[in-house]
């Protein structure tokens, strides 16, 4: 049983009660990701992430936090992405207060203390470092360039090595003291717990915490001239290509046809990507597609590690499936399929505490309202083969492409030329 609440000072309670489990999960979100930041700041919100991780005012460093949750054989995480950063626990359902007062210290009573931000500055660089050095996830930083120029989202989440060198310790509090607040905090918790227990839990750890500073962002704005490319050279023994277009909305009407859509398109190995262009013309070893919602906009997009000399041929037969989707009503027994992967699947990740916790704060942290799993189902089993290819017909067109490529190629003219004679 799923529970809401909000604290007298604004921050936003969610239970789901699971009294069959034995484990409870806790999730600490904020309203703090990349599409918040300056172009100046670029990377801050995965910054501090990292940074509550290093000492609170009741556990001086990284070791005691970590022990205190693995002490208990619990896990301990955080992330952040371009709307929201989540910190996370996982343990032993007589263990929640701990784990909720670890959250909850971290969030509060971070010390940031100036050496440990200076020695951080190096971790987060290495991982910039990191992603840059592994063309399959570089290759998508340069496709949302492509896809939201200049624009916040279009930057990468932890920012560039230039500003993580030069960002001061004072841009990083105001920035903290600017979104860790009570109206943008949500913390989820799912397992064998009640609501009252929990309530009177979180109220005893924040509700002294106040203010009221919030920022807020910019709008996406698509890119009105198309299609566009990027190639970026390298010597490597296999290309990698991502294609994408805008997609719809976290709370789009037409948001499930579009999973559908990507479940029939490119999410798994029996999908019509995975089939066509790895199974039957062997151009690939990894295909597939992928469907991200935001608050205000959405990105489709098709990723291929493919031999070199196969990039083109490899991109004509992505679009050629993309055209497809458009021109080809999907036949009831793969809509019939694709249904029943979906809700599958969502059904068998929610018998997890953990994801529970995460699904029902991210809802509430960036749309304050929880879809119930019901709700899901129903508007899945409703689409149809029609919704489908109005969807396609709506979305996959010419100017909107963007084709992203990192490999050994002289020029972009050797893939820009499979987007000039796209059948979409």
């Amino acid at each position: 049983m799923v529970t809401t609440e909000t604290l007298e000072n604004g921050l936003r309670l969610v239970t789901d009660e699971m009294p069959h489990m034995r484990s409870s999960s806790v999730t600490v979100w904020v309203g703090a990701g990349a599409r918040y930041e300056d172009p100046e700041i670029n990377g801050v919100s995965h910054f501090i992430e990292h940074l509550l991780f290093k000492g609170t005012r009741k556990r001086e460093n990284n070791l005691k936090i970590s022990e205190a949750i693995e002490g208990v054989g619990g896990m301990l995480n955080g992330f952040t992405n371009k709307e929201a950063t989540c910190y996370l626990v996982k343990v032993p359902s007589d263990q929640f207060a701990l784990g909720l007062d670890v959250l909850a210290d971290m969030v509060l009573g971070p010390l940031f203390d100036p050496d440990a931000v200076e020695r951080e500055r190096g971790v987060v660089i290495e991982e910039i470092k990191m992603v840059r050095d592994r063309p399959d996830s570089w290759v998508h930083v340069l496709l949302e360039e492509l896809v939201w120029p200049g624009q916040a989202l279009g930057r990468s989440v932890a920012g560039t090595e230039e500003v993580i060198r030069s960002v001061s310790r004072e841009a990083v509090l105001d920035y903290f003291e600017s979104l860790y607040q009570p109206k943008n905090i949500v913390v989820s918790v799912a397992g064998k717990v009640s609501r009252q227990e929990v309530k009177d839990a979180v109220a005893g750890q924040f509700a002294r915490k106040a203010g009221e500073r919030r920022r807020g962002f910019a709008r996406a704005v698509e890119r009105t001239e198309g299609p566009a490319v990027k190639v970026e050279k390298r010597d490597t023994k296999q290309a990698n290509l991502a294609l994408g277009l805008s997609g719809y909305e976290r709370l789009h009407p037409r948001r499930y046809v579009l999973e559908l859509l990507n479940v029939v398109l490119g999410w798994g190995m029996s999908s019509r990507l995975f089939q066509e262009v790895r199974v039957r013309r062997s151009l690939a070893y990894s295909v597939g597609s992928q469907y991200s919602a935001y608050l205000d906009t959405g990105i489709m997009r098709v990723y291929a590690g493919v031999d070199p000399k196969n990039g083109p041929a490899a991109a004509q037969v992505i679009l050629e499936q993309l055209a497809r989707m458009r021109d080809e009503k999907v036949s009831e027994e793969e809509l019939r399929k694709a249904k029943d992967f979906y809700k599958g699947s969502l059904a068998l990740r929610l018998e997890d505490t953990l994801n529970l916790a995460l699904r029902n704060g991210e809802h509430m942290v960036l749309t304050d309202k929880i879809i119930p799993v019901e709700e899901v189902m129903r508007k899945v089993e409703a689409v149809t083969a029609q919704d489908i290819a109005d969807v396609a017909g709506e979305l996959f067109k010419k100017e909107k492409l963007s084709l992203a490529a990192v490999g050994p190629f002289e020029n972009e003219d050797e893939m820009a030329g499979a987007l000039r004679g796209s059948v979409i």
